[in-house]
């Protein structure tokens, strides 16, 4: 799944792209993505509608309209596009805004897991009133992030993909983070020291920072809009390193399953204490 420095590179690509530009017409080939609205409701709702500002918050991506705006998910597999309007629609095109500039936006997903809506006012979207601090804009400290941790007995690795906590970490950035703050990934949550909280909050900015430097990882799906691969799966830590020394102390990097997803650790310098 696309985390926060994979969609904010889709938004920075297609934000000069899309800015100020109207949007004639849509037409979505998978209704289901759209639910509990219908194609028609969503169509009338951004038809005519010239694009004002494209956000990200979390994994989400807002294109606000004069009124209202479109919210878009990218899932496990959805990827943002420009083509020409005059093109036919490939077989995993599942949206399609045309633009009066005679280009649409493509929304791609082979996996149809994506999700697509029209929301008139965006405090009325609860995903987004969820959502907790972004790594990119936010600042917190050691006591609202204790505060948050409090009585959370769940492991500091399943915790980060909590989107209360930090809006946009996902399973492959959530290991990069913990090892670059030394921190092991089954530790309790509520448990972490002052130092290891203070080592947590330096170090989601500076991965999440770091990756959206490289556009973002790409494993197997993902590519930008303009079709670059993520070049910062070539510089993993310890993500899908498993049996490889470790870079800072050159034990061997280990992977365990939490919550049915791949973990990847150094025992050397994550040490479980």
């Amino acid at each position: 799944m696309p985390e926060l420095p994979e969609v904010e590179t889709v938004v920075r690509v297609i934000r000069p792209l899309i800015l100020e530009k109207v949007i004639t017409d849509a037409r979505f080939s998978v209704p289901r993505q759209l639910l509990p609205q219908t194609p028609q409701q969503v169509r009338r709702g951004i038809q005519k509608k010239r694009i004002s500002k494209v956000e990200r918050k979390g994994k989400f991506i807002l294109v606000y309209l004069e009124e209202g705006l479109l919210l878009i998910h990218l899932r496990m597999t959805g990827r943002l596009y420009i083509k020409k309007s005059t093109m036919e629609l490939g077989k995993h095109e599942r949206a399609c805004f045309t633009l009066d500039d005679g280009n649409s936006l493509i929304f791609n997903d082979p996996r149809t897991l994506g999700t697509i809506s029209y929301h008139k006012q965006q405090d009325e979207i609860a995903a987004l009133v969820k959502l907790g601090w972004d790594p990119l804009t936010d600042q917190t400290t050691v006591e609202e992030l204790r505060e948050s941790l409090r009585g959370r007995t769940t492991a500091i690795k399943k915790l980060l993909l909590d989107q209360t906590i930090w809006a946009g970490i996902g399973n492959i950035y959530a290991s990069e983070i913990l090892w670059m703050a030394g921190i092991h990934p089954e530790k309790q949550s509520n448990l972490l020291t002052k130092h290891q909280l203070t080592a947590l909050i330096e170090a989601v900015p500076l991965v999440l920072k770091h990756a959206l430097e490289k556009g973002g990882s790409t494993l197997r799906d993902f590519m930008s809009p303009d079709g670059k691969r993520g070049g910062y799966s070539k510089e993993f830590r310890v993500y899908d390193r498993e049996g490889e020394p470790c870079l800072r102390c050159k034990k061997l990097i280990k992977r365990i399953v939490q919550a049915q997803r791949s973990t990847y650790f150094c025992p050397g310098c994550q040490k479980k204490r």
